[in-house]
Protein backbone atom coordinates (compact mmCIF):
# COMPACT_ATOMS: atom_id res chain seq x y z
CA UNK A 1 0.00 0.00 0.00
CA UNK A 2 1.33 3.43 -0.91
CA UNK A 3 2.27 5.58 2.08
CA UNK A 4 0.24 8.68 2.88
CA UNK A 5 3.06 11.19 2.58
CA UNK A 6 4.64 9.64 -0.52
CA UNK A 7 1.27 9.49 -2.26
CA UNK A 8 0.49 13.12 -1.57
CA UNK A 9 3.88 14.38 -2.75
CA UNK A 10 3.82 12.26 -5.87
CA UNK A 11 0.41 13.36 -7.08
CA UNK A 12 0.00 16.82 -5.58
CA UNK A 13 1.09 18.67 -8.71
CA UNK A 14 -1.13 16.69 -11.04
CA UNK A 15 -4.10 16.95 -8.69
CA UNK A 16 -3.83 20.73 -8.39
CA UNK A 17 -3.86 21.22 -12.15
CA UNK A 18 -6.58 18.75 -13.00
CA UNK A 19 -8.79 19.60 -10.04
CA UNK A 20 -8.96 23.15 -11.36
CA UNK A 21 -10.48 21.72 -14.52
CA UNK A 22 -12.87 19.68 -12.38
CA UNK A 23 -14.11 22.83 -10.65
CA UNK A 24 -15.03 24.20 -14.07
CA UNK A 25 -17.25 21.20 -14.68
CA UNK A 26 -18.89 21.56 -11.26
CA UNK A 27 -19.94 25.11 -12.13
CA UNK A 28 -20.87 24.16 -15.67
CA UNK A 29 -23.22 21.34 -14.65
CA UNK A 30 -24.35 22.05 -11.14
CA UNK A 31 -24.65 25.81 -11.05
CA UNK A 32 -22.61 28.24 -9.01
CA UNK A 33 -24.20 27.14 -5.74
CA UNK A 34 -23.20 23.50 -6.22
CA UNK A 35 -20.72 22.44 -3.55
CA UNK A 36 -19.06 19.06 -3.38
CA UNK A 37 -16.78 18.02 -0.54
CA UNK A 38 -14.16 15.46 -1.49
CA UNK A 39 -13.30 14.16 1.95
CA UNK A 40 -9.78 13.02 1.12
CA UNK A 41 -8.93 16.50 -0.19
CA UNK A 42 -10.71 18.56 2.47
CA UNK A 43 -9.82 16.71 5.68
CA UNK A 44 -6.35 16.01 7.11
CA UNK A 45 -4.83 12.57 6.95
CA UNK A 46 -3.33 10.81 9.95
CA UNK A 47 0.14 12.27 9.32
CA UNK A 48 -1.22 15.82 9.76
CA UNK A 49 -2.99 15.49 13.12
CA UNK A 50 -0.03 15.34 15.47
CA UNK A 51 0.48 12.79 18.22
CA UNK A 52 -2.13 10.05 18.36
CA UNK A 53 -4.00 9.95 21.71
CA UNK A 54 -3.57 6.94 23.95
CA UNK A 55 -6.83 5.04 24.30
CA UNK A 56 -8.20 1.55 24.87
CA UNK A 57 -10.65 2.16 22.02
CA UNK A 58 -10.44 2.92 18.32
CA UNK A 59 -8.51 6.10 17.48
CA UNK A 60 -8.64 7.18 13.83
CA UNK A 61 -8.58 10.22 11.56
CA UNK A 62 -11.77 8.90 9.95
CA UNK A 63 -15.13 9.65 11.56
CA UNK A 64 -16.40 6.89 13.85
CA UNK A 65 -19.95 5.57 13.85
CA UNK A 66 -21.01 3.32 16.71
CA UNK A 67 -24.32 1.46 16.75
CA UNK A 68 -25.72 -0.22 19.85
CA UNK A 69 -28.68 -2.58 19.35
CA UNK A 70 -28.89 -3.72 22.98
CA UNK A 71 -32.35 -4.11 24.45
CA UNK A 72 -33.25 -5.64 27.81
CA UNK A 73 -29.63 -6.60 28.37
CA UNK A 74 -28.93 -8.35 25.02
CA UNK A 75 -28.11 -7.40 21.46
CA UNK A 76 -30.89 -7.61 18.88
CA UNK A 77 -30.68 -9.31 15.50
CA UNK A 78 -30.75 -6.71 12.72
CA UNK A 79 -33.43 -7.72 10.17
CA UNK A 80 -32.88 -7.85 6.42
CA UNK A 81 -30.24 -10.58 6.09
CA UNK A 82 -30.68 -12.79 3.03
CA UNK A 83 -31.95 -16.35 3.47
CA UNK A 84 -30.10 -18.60 1.03
CA UNK A 85 -31.08 -21.91 -0.57
CA UNK A 86 -29.42 -25.17 0.54
CA UNK A 87 -26.68 -24.78 -2.08
CA UNK A 88 -25.94 -21.22 -0.82
CA UNK A 89 -26.32 -19.90 -4.35
CA UNK A 90 -29.70 -18.14 -4.46
CA UNK A 91 -31.51 -15.70 -2.17
CA UNK A 92 -34.91 -17.20 -1.35
CA UNK A 93 -36.07 -14.80 1.35
CA UNK A 94 -35.23 -12.06 3.83
CA UNK A 95 -34.79 -12.61 7.56
CA UNK A 96 -36.71 -10.60 10.13
CA UNK A 97 -35.82 -9.50 13.65
CA UNK A 98 -36.18 -11.69 16.73
CA UNK A 99 -39.88 -10.79 16.94
CA UNK A 100 -40.67 -10.57 13.24
CA UNK A 101 -39.60 -6.92 12.84
CA UNK A 102 -38.49 -5.43 9.52
CA UNK A 103 -36.67 -2.66 11.43
CA UNK A 104 -35.34 -2.56 14.98
CA UNK A 105 -34.67 0.40 17.25
CA UNK A 106 -31.05 1.07 18.20
CA UNK A 107 -28.76 3.90 19.28
CA UNK A 108 -26.13 5.63 17.14
CA UNK A 109 -23.09 7.60 18.36
CA UNK A 110 -21.03 9.66 15.93
CA UNK A 111 -17.59 11.23 16.30
CA UNK A 112 -17.12 13.46 13.27
CA UNK A 113 -15.55 16.74 14.35
CA UNK A 114 -13.30 17.69 11.39
CA UNK A 115 -9.57 18.12 11.84
CA UNK A 116 -9.31 15.97 14.97
CA UNK A 117 -8.44 12.45 16.03
CA UNK A 118 -11.62 10.52 16.76
CA UNK A 119 -11.65 8.24 19.81
CA UNK A 120 -14.40 5.68 20.40
CA UNK A 121 -13.82 6.02 24.15
CA UNK A 122 -14.40 9.79 24.13
CA UNK A 123 -17.71 11.62 24.27
CA UNK A 124 -19.56 11.47 20.93
CA UNK A 125 -20.25 14.59 18.88
CA UNK A 126 -23.79 13.45 18.06
CA UNK A 127 -26.18 10.77 19.33
CA UNK A 128 -29.62 9.66 18.27
CA UNK A 129 -32.11 6.84 18.37
CA UNK A 130 -32.44 5.07 15.02
CA UNK A 131 -34.39 2.49 13.10
CA UNK A 132 -32.07 0.10 11.24
CA UNK A 133 -32.25 -2.81 8.82
CA UNK A 134 -29.93 -4.54 6.35
CA UNK A 135 -30.52 -3.29 2.80
CA UNK A 136 -29.60 -4.23 -0.76
CA UNK A 137 -30.30 -6.97 -3.26
CA UNK A 138 -27.48 -9.53 -3.57
CA UNK A 139 -25.45 -7.67 -0.94
CA UNK A 140 -27.90 -8.81 1.76
CA UNK A 141 -26.06 -12.13 1.72
CA UNK A 142 -22.60 -10.70 2.36
CA UNK A 143 -20.84 -11.07 5.70
CA UNK A 144 -20.27 -7.29 5.71
CA UNK A 145 -23.79 -5.89 5.26
CA UNK A 146 -25.13 -2.56 4.08
CA UNK A 147 -27.53 -0.80 6.45
CA UNK A 148 -30.42 1.62 6.02
CA UNK A 149 -30.71 4.02 8.96
CA UNK A 150 -33.48 6.39 9.92
CA UNK A 151 -32.79 8.88 12.71
CA UNK A 152 -35.69 9.13 15.14
CA UNK A 153 -36.72 11.26 18.09
CA UNK A 154 -35.57 9.84 21.42
CA UNK A 155 -38.03 7.14 22.40
CA UNK A 156 -40.37 7.98 19.48
CA UNK A 157 -39.49 5.65 16.58
CA UNK A 158 -42.34 6.93 14.40
CA UNK A 159 -41.03 10.51 14.49
CA UNK A 160 -38.03 11.19 12.23
CA UNK A 161 -35.18 13.46 13.27
CA UNK A 162 -32.97 15.36 10.85
CA UNK A 163 -29.28 15.77 11.63
CA UNK A 164 -26.18 16.75 9.67
CA UNK A 165 -23.83 13.75 9.71
CA UNK A 166 -20.15 13.87 8.74
CA UNK A 167 -20.60 17.37 7.29
CA UNK A 168 -23.45 16.46 4.92
CA UNK A 169 -26.80 18.24 4.77
CA UNK A 170 -29.41 17.45 7.41
CA UNK A 171 -31.59 14.41 6.84
CA UNK A 172 -33.22 11.59 8.75
CA UNK A 173 -32.44 8.91 6.12
CA UNK A 174 -28.96 7.50 5.55
CA UNK A 175 -27.22 4.49 4.05
CA UNK A 176 -24.16 2.78 5.52
CA UNK A 177 -22.40 1.09 2.62
CA UNK A 178 -19.95 -1.65 3.58
CA UNK A 179 -17.48 -2.20 0.71
CA UNK A 180 -17.09 -5.98 0.54
CA UNK A 181 -16.93 -7.22 -3.05
CA UNK A 182 -15.13 -3.94 -3.75
CA UNK A 183 -11.87 -4.77 -2.07
CA UNK A 184 -10.37 -1.38 -3.00
CA UNK A 185 -13.04 0.18 -0.70
CA UNK A 186 -13.27 3.28 -2.90
CA UNK A 187 -15.52 2.67 -5.93
CA UNK A 188 -18.73 4.17 -4.50
CA UNK A 189 -16.87 7.05 -2.87
CA UNK A 190 -14.91 7.93 -6.00
CA UNK A 191 -17.62 7.61 -8.62
CA UNK A 192 -20.38 9.28 -6.62
CA UNK A 193 -18.09 12.28 -6.30
CA UNK A 194 -17.00 12.27 -9.93
CA UNK A 195 -20.58 11.78 -11.13
CA UNK A 196 -21.59 14.87 -9.16
CA UNK A 197 -18.83 16.87 -10.84
CA UNK A 198 -20.25 15.84 -14.21
CA UNK A 199 -24.02 15.80 -13.61
CA UNK A 200 -24.49 18.36 -10.84
CA UNK A 201 -25.86 16.09 -8.09
CA UNK A 202 -25.16 12.63 -6.76
CA UNK A 203 -25.60 11.43 -3.18
CA UNK A 204 -22.84 12.79 -0.96
CA UNK A 205 -20.47 10.24 0.55
CA UNK A 206 -18.02 10.08 3.47
CA UNK A 207 -15.67 7.37 4.69
CA UNK A 208 -16.01 6.29 8.31
CA UNK A 209 -15.20 3.32 10.55
CA UNK A 210 -18.03 1.33 12.11
CA UNK A 211 -18.35 -0.31 15.50
CA UNK A 212 -21.46 -2.46 15.90
CA UNK A 213 -22.36 -3.78 19.34
CA UNK A 214 -18.79 -3.17 20.53
CA UNK A 215 -17.31 -5.14 17.59
CA UNK A 216 -15.13 -3.34 15.02
CA UNK A 217 -16.61 -3.74 11.50
CA UNK A 218 -14.05 -1.94 9.35
CA UNK A 219 -14.28 0.86 6.77
CA UNK A 220 -17.75 1.96 5.68
CA UNK A 221 -19.08 4.76 3.47
CA UNK A 222 -21.92 6.86 4.87
CA UNK A 223 -24.11 7.93 1.96
CA UNK A 224 -27.04 10.24 1.48
CA UNK A 225 -30.08 8.25 0.45
CA UNK A 226 -31.87 9.28 -2.73
CA UNK A 227 -34.76 11.50 -1.73
CA UNK A 228 -36.66 14.58 -2.81
CA UNK A 229 -35.57 17.68 -0.90
CA UNK A 230 -34.08 21.10 -1.58
CA UNK A 231 -30.57 19.72 -0.96
CA UNK A 232 -30.92 16.47 -2.90
CA UNK A 233 -33.43 16.17 -5.76
CA UNK A 234 -35.37 19.42 -5.71
CA UNK A 235 -38.85 18.88 -7.15
CA UNK A 236 -42.05 20.87 -6.85
CA UNK A 237 -43.70 19.46 -3.72
CA UNK A 238 -46.79 17.34 -4.19
CA UNK A 239 -49.94 18.66 -2.57
CA UNK A 240 -52.58 16.15 -1.66
CA UNK A 241 -55.44 16.15 -4.15
CA UNK A 242 -53.49 17.73 -7.03
CA UNK A 243 -54.36 16.09 -10.38
CA UNK A 244 -50.69 16.26 -11.47
CA UNK A 245 -47.49 15.64 -9.56
CA UNK A 246 -43.73 15.70 -9.79
CA UNK A 247 -42.38 12.19 -9.45
CA UNK A 248 -39.32 9.99 -9.05
CA UNK A 249 -39.25 6.34 -10.15
CA UNK A 250 -36.62 3.63 -10.43
CA UNK A 251 -36.07 0.30 -12.18
CA UNK A 252 -35.29 -2.65 -9.91
CA UNK A 253 -35.28 -6.45 -10.14
CA UNK A 254 -37.03 -6.72 -6.76
CA UNK A 255 -39.37 -3.76 -6.46
CA UNK A 256 -42.06 -3.35 -3.83
CA UNK A 257 -45.25 -4.58 -5.51
CA UNK A 258 -47.43 -2.05 -3.67
CA UNK A 259 -45.33 0.82 -5.03
CA UNK A 260 -44.91 -0.52 -8.57
CA UNK A 261 -46.54 0.58 -11.81
CA UNK A 262 -46.87 -1.26 -15.11
CA UNK A 263 -46.15 1.19 -17.91
CA UNK A 264 -45.92 1.00 -21.70
CA UNK A 265 -42.47 -0.64 -21.56
CA UNK A 266 -43.80 -3.38 -19.31
CA UNK A 267 -46.72 -4.32 -21.55
CA UNK A 268 -44.61 -4.19 -24.71
CA UNK A 269 -41.77 -6.16 -23.05
CA UNK A 270 -39.24 -3.41 -23.67
CA UNK A 271 -38.47 -3.33 -19.95
CA UNK A 272 -35.80 -5.87 -19.08
CA UNK A 273 -37.28 -9.25 -18.01
CA UNK A 274 -38.09 -9.62 -14.31
CA UNK A 275 -37.70 -5.87 -13.78
CA UNK A 276 -40.26 -3.48 -12.34
CA UNK A 277 -40.73 0.26 -12.04
CA UNK A 278 -41.21 1.48 -8.47
CA UNK A 279 -42.44 4.91 -7.36
CA UNK A 280 -39.98 6.68 -5.05
CA UNK A 281 -41.80 10.04 -4.88
CA UNK A 282 -44.46 10.98 -3.85
CA UNK A 283 -44.03 8.91 -0.70
CA UNK A 284 -46.14 5.99 0.48
CA UNK A 285 -48.93 8.01 2.08
CA UNK A 286 -49.63 9.89 -1.15
CA UNK A 287 -49.50 6.92 -3.53
CA UNK A 288 -53.23 6.81 -4.16
CA UNK A 289 -54.75 5.13 -7.20
CA UNK A 290 -55.08 8.57 -8.79
CA UNK A 291 -51.40 9.42 -8.24
CA UNK A 292 -50.25 6.05 -9.55
CA UNK A 293 -52.48 6.40 -12.61
CA UNK A 294 -51.08 9.86 -13.39
CA UNK A 295 -47.46 8.70 -13.11
CA UNK A 296 -48.17 5.57 -15.13
CA UNK A 297 -49.83 7.55 -17.93
CA UNK A 298 -47.24 10.33 -17.96
CA UNK A 299 -44.24 7.99 -18.04
CA UNK A 300 -45.96 5.74 -20.59
CA UNK A 301 -46.46 8.75 -22.86
CA UNK A 302 -42.71 9.43 -22.69
CA UNK A 303 -41.91 5.77 -23.37
CA UNK A 304 -44.24 5.69 -26.36
CA UNK A 305 -42.46 8.73 -27.82
CA UNK A 306 -39.02 7.21 -27.24
CA UNK A 307 -39.95 3.82 -28.68
CA UNK A 308 -41.84 5.29 -31.64
CA UNK A 309 -40.81 4.88 -35.28
CA UNK A 310 -39.70 8.54 -35.32
CA UNK A 311 -36.45 7.44 -33.67
CA UNK A 312 -35.10 6.30 -37.02
CA UNK A 313 -36.07 9.38 -39.01
CA UNK A 314 -36.31 12.44 -36.74
CA UNK A 315 -33.07 13.33 -34.88
CA UNK A 316 -35.06 15.56 -32.50
CA UNK A 317 -37.70 12.94 -31.65
CA UNK A 318 -36.83 12.94 -27.91
CA UNK A 319 -36.15 16.60 -27.15
CA UNK A 320 -39.66 17.51 -26.00
CA UNK A 321 -39.62 14.68 -23.46
CA UNK A 322 -36.11 14.17 -22.09
CA UNK A 323 -33.57 16.41 -20.39
CA UNK A 324 -30.88 15.85 -22.98
CA UNK A 325 -27.80 16.74 -20.94
CA UNK A 326 -28.70 14.33 -18.13
CA UNK A 327 -29.13 11.43 -20.57
CA UNK A 328 -25.86 12.30 -22.32
CA UNK A 329 -23.83 12.55 -19.11
CA UNK A 330 -25.43 9.50 -17.51
CA UNK A 331 -24.63 7.34 -20.52
CA UNK A 332 -21.00 8.48 -20.67
CA UNK A 333 -20.39 7.77 -17.00
CA UNK A 334 -22.00 4.33 -17.04
CA UNK A 335 -20.32 3.30 -20.29
CA UNK A 336 -16.95 4.55 -19.06
CA UNK A 337 -17.05 2.45 -15.88
CA UNK A 338 -18.87 -0.49 -17.47
CA UNK A 339 -21.91 -0.40 -15.19
CA UNK A 340 -24.12 -3.24 -16.35
CA UNK A 341 -26.85 -2.21 -13.89
CA UNK A 342 -27.96 0.58 -16.23
CA UNK A 343 -31.66 -0.03 -17.00
CA UNK A 344 -31.33 -3.28 -15.02
CA UNK A 345 -31.26 -2.08 -11.40
CA UNK A 346 -30.79 1.12 -9.36
CA UNK A 347 -31.72 3.23 -12.40
CA UNK A 348 -33.57 6.37 -11.30
CA UNK A 349 -35.62 8.96 -13.19
CA UNK A 350 -37.27 12.14 -11.98
CA UNK A 351 -39.61 14.67 -13.56
CA UNK A 352 -40.82 17.95 -12.18
CA UNK A 353 -44.48 18.57 -12.78
CA UNK A 354 -43.63 21.27 -15.34
CA UNK A 355 -40.36 19.86 -16.68
CA UNK A 356 -38.80 17.10 -18.74
CA UNK A 357 -37.69 13.65 -17.63
CA UNK A 358 -34.20 13.48 -16.13
CA UNK A 359 -32.24 10.28 -15.64
CA UNK A 360 -30.53 9.97 -12.27
CA UNK A 361 -29.37 10.43 -9.63
CA UNK A 362 -26.71 7.76 -10.01
CA UNK A 363 -26.64 4.96 -7.47
CA UNK A 364 -24.48 1.93 -6.63
CA UNK A 365 -21.02 1.81 -8.15
CA UNK A 366 -19.95 -1.19 -6.08
CA UNK A 367 -19.48 -3.45 -9.10
CA UNK A 368 -18.14 -1.07 -11.74
CA UNK A 369 -14.70 -1.25 -13.38
CA UNK A 370 -14.80 -5.03 -13.79
CA UNK A 371 -15.76 -5.86 -10.21
CA UNK A 372 -18.60 -8.19 -11.22
CA UNK A 373 -18.63 -11.85 -10.27
CA UNK A 374 -18.21 -12.47 -14.01
CA UNK A 375 -15.53 -10.65 -15.98
CA UNK A 376 -16.64 -7.41 -17.71
CA UNK A 377 -14.86 -6.93 -21.06
CA UNK A 378 -12.63 -3.92 -21.68
CA UNK A 379 -13.72 -3.68 -25.30
CA UNK A 380 -17.12 -2.88 -26.70
CA UNK A 381 -19.92 -0.34 -26.48
CA UNK A 382 -21.33 -2.33 -23.63
CA UNK A 383 -24.41 -0.24 -22.81
CA UNK A 384 -25.35 1.63 -25.99
CA UNK A 385 -28.35 -0.65 -26.56
CA UNK A 386 -29.69 -0.68 -23.00
CA UNK A 387 -33.18 0.68 -22.38
CA UNK A 388 -33.88 4.12 -23.87
CA UNK A 389 -30.37 4.29 -25.31
CA UNK A 390 -31.18 1.77 -28.05
CA UNK A 391 -33.55 4.41 -29.41
CA UNK A 392 -31.53 7.51 -28.55
CA UNK A 393 -28.50 6.20 -30.43
CA UNK A 394 -30.60 6.29 -33.62
CA UNK A 395 -30.51 10.09 -33.38
CA UNK A 396 -27.52 11.75 -35.02
CA UNK A 397 -28.10 14.74 -32.75
CA UNK A 398 -27.85 12.62 -29.60
CA UNK A 399 -24.80 10.69 -30.80
CA UNK A 400 -23.01 13.93 -31.69
CA UNK A 401 -23.75 15.29 -28.20
CA UNK A 402 -22.37 12.13 -26.57
CA UNK A 403 -19.16 12.16 -28.60
CA UNK A 404 -18.55 15.87 -28.08
CA UNK A 405 -19.24 15.69 -24.34
CA UNK A 406 -17.08 12.57 -23.94
CA UNK A 407 -14.12 14.29 -25.56
CA UNK A 408 -14.67 17.34 -23.35
CA UNK A 409 -14.76 15.25 -20.16
CA UNK A 410 -11.65 13.32 -21.17
CA UNK A 411 -9.78 16.63 -21.01
CA UNK A 412 -11.07 17.18 -17.45
CA UNK A 413 -12.54 14.95 -14.76
CA UNK A 414 -12.32 11.80 -16.89
CA UNK A 415 -8.70 12.38 -17.90
CA UNK A 416 -6.22 9.67 -17.04
CA UNK A 417 -4.17 12.08 -14.91
CA UNK A 418 -7.13 13.13 -12.80
CA UNK A 419 -8.44 9.60 -12.28
CA UNK A 420 -5.00 8.17 -11.43
CA UNK A 421 -4.39 10.88 -8.87
CA UNK A 422 -7.88 10.46 -7.41
CA UNK A 423 -7.31 6.76 -6.75
CA UNK A 424 -3.81 7.21 -5.32
CA UNK A 425 -4.71 10.14 -3.13
CA UNK A 426 -7.81 8.43 -1.75
CA UNK A 427 -5.84 5.26 -1.07
CA UNK A 428 -3.17 7.30 0.67
CA UNK A 429 -5.67 9.30 2.73
CA UNK A 430 -7.32 6.14 4.07
CA UNK A 431 -3.93 5.15 5.47
CA UNK A 432 -3.98 2.65 8.33
CA UNK A 433 -7.79 2.29 8.14
CA UNK A 434 -7.27 -0.10 5.20
CA UNK A 435 -5.12 -2.41 7.32
CA UNK A 436 -7.62 -2.27 10.19
CA UNK A 437 -10.44 -3.14 7.79
CA UNK A 438 -8.62 -6.24 6.65
CA UNK A 439 -7.88 -7.44 10.16
CA UNK A 440 -11.60 -8.30 10.07
CA UNK A 441 -12.19 -9.07 6.38
CA UNK A 442 -8.73 -10.29 5.34
CA UNK A 443 -9.96 -13.86 4.89
CA UNK A 444 -11.63 -12.72 1.64
CA UNK A 445 -8.23 -12.48 -0.05
CA UNK A 446 -8.33 -16.30 -0.21
CA UNK A 447 -10.94 -17.08 -2.88
CA UNK A 448 -11.29 -20.66 -1.57
CA UNK A 449 -12.66 -19.32 1.73
CA UNK A 450 -15.56 -17.37 0.25
CA UNK A 451 -18.78 -18.75 -1.31
CA UNK A 452 -19.31 -18.85 -5.05
CA UNK A 453 -21.60 -15.79 -5.11
CA UNK A 454 -18.77 -13.67 -3.65
CA UNK A 455 -16.07 -14.84 -6.07
CA UNK A 456 -15.12 -13.42 -9.42
CA UNK A 457 -15.51 -16.19 -11.98
CA UNK A 458 -13.19 -16.54 -14.99
CA UNK A 459 -14.62 -16.48 -18.50
CA UNK A 460 -15.37 -19.94 -19.83
CA UNK A 461 -12.69 -20.89 -22.33
CA UNK A 462 -10.36 -18.04 -21.34
CA UNK A 463 -7.81 -20.32 -19.70
CA UNK A 464 -7.91 -18.16 -16.56
CA UNK A 465 -8.44 -19.65 -13.11
CA UNK A 466 -10.19 -18.38 -9.97
CA UNK A 467 -6.76 -17.48 -8.66
CA UNK A 468 -6.09 -15.35 -11.74
CA UNK A 469 -9.23 -13.21 -11.44
CA UNK A 470 -9.55 -12.84 -7.64
CA UNK A 471 -7.11 -10.34 -6.08
CA UNK A 472 -5.01 -11.61 -3.20
CA UNK A 473 -4.00 -8.23 -1.70
CA UNK A 474 -5.15 -4.63 -1.44
CA UNK A 475 -2.35 -3.55 -3.76
CA UNK A 476 -3.46 -6.07 -6.36
CA UNK A 477 -7.12 -5.02 -6.07
CA UNK A 478 -6.35 -1.33 -6.66
CA UNK A 479 -3.96 -2.10 -9.52
CA UNK A 480 -6.56 -4.35 -11.18
CA UNK A 481 -9.13 -1.55 -10.97
CA UNK A 482 -6.71 1.05 -12.29
CA UNK A 483 -5.51 -1.16 -15.16
CA UNK A 484 -9.08 -1.90 -16.26
CA UNK A 485 -10.06 1.76 -16.07
CA UNK A 486 -7.11 2.94 -18.19
CA UNK A 487 -7.60 0.16 -20.73
CA UNK A 488 -11.32 0.86 -20.94
CA UNK A 489 -10.72 4.59 -21.43
CA UNK A 490 -8.11 3.93 -24.13
CA UNK A 491 -10.54 1.66 -25.99
CA UNK A 492 -13.34 4.23 -25.81
CA UNK A 493 -11.00 6.99 -27.01
CA UNK A 494 -10.35 4.97 -30.15
CA UNK A 495 -13.91 3.76 -30.72
CA UNK A 496 -16.36 6.36 -29.33
CA UNK A 497 -16.95 7.55 -32.92
CA UNK A 498 -18.35 4.10 -33.75
CA UNK A 499 -21.55 5.14 -31.96
CA UNK A 500 -22.36 6.73 -35.31
CA UNK A 501 -23.12 3.28 -36.73
CA UNK A 502 -26.46 3.33 -34.89
CA UNK A 503 -27.69 6.56 -36.50
CA UNK A 504 -26.28 6.06 -39.98
CA UNK A 505 -28.89 5.03 -42.51
CA UNK A 506 -28.12 2.37 -45.06
CA UNK A 507 -28.91 2.55 -48.78
CA UNK A 508 -32.47 1.78 -47.78
CA UNK A 509 -33.43 5.19 -46.43
CA UNK A 510 -35.56 3.88 -43.58
CA UNK A 511 -33.12 1.21 -42.37
CA UNK A 512 -30.86 1.78 -39.40
CA UNK A 513 -27.74 -0.31 -38.89
CA UNK A 514 -27.39 -2.03 -35.48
Amino acid sequence: MISVRRGKLLYAGITALVFAAAIFFICLDGGEDTQRIHQHLEQPDETELGAKPQSDGLVTHLPIIEIDTSKNGKYQKIPGKAIMDEQMNTVIGVDTGDNGETDITARIRISDEPGEWHDSEAEADKESDILIHIRGNSSRAFDKPNYRIKLTEDGKPLESRKLSLLGMNESADWVLHGPFLDKTLIRNYMWMNISAEIMGYAPNVRFCELILDEEYQGVYVLMESIEVSEERVDLTEYKEGDPMTSYMIHIEPKADFDKSIETFSFYTKKLEPERQIEIKYPGDRYQTDEVKTYIKQDFSEIEQAIYSSKAGSDPDFYVDYLDESSFVDYYIIQEFVGNNDMFQASTYFYKDVRGKLHIGPVWDYNNVLDNYTTVMPVEGLLLSQNGFYRQLMKSERFVNRVISRYEELRRGVLSEEYLRSYIRETEAWLGSAVERNYTVWGYTWDWKRIPMYERRRPDVGSGETFEDVNPSSYQEATEDMLDYMISRADWLDQHIESLRQYCRTSRNADTVLY
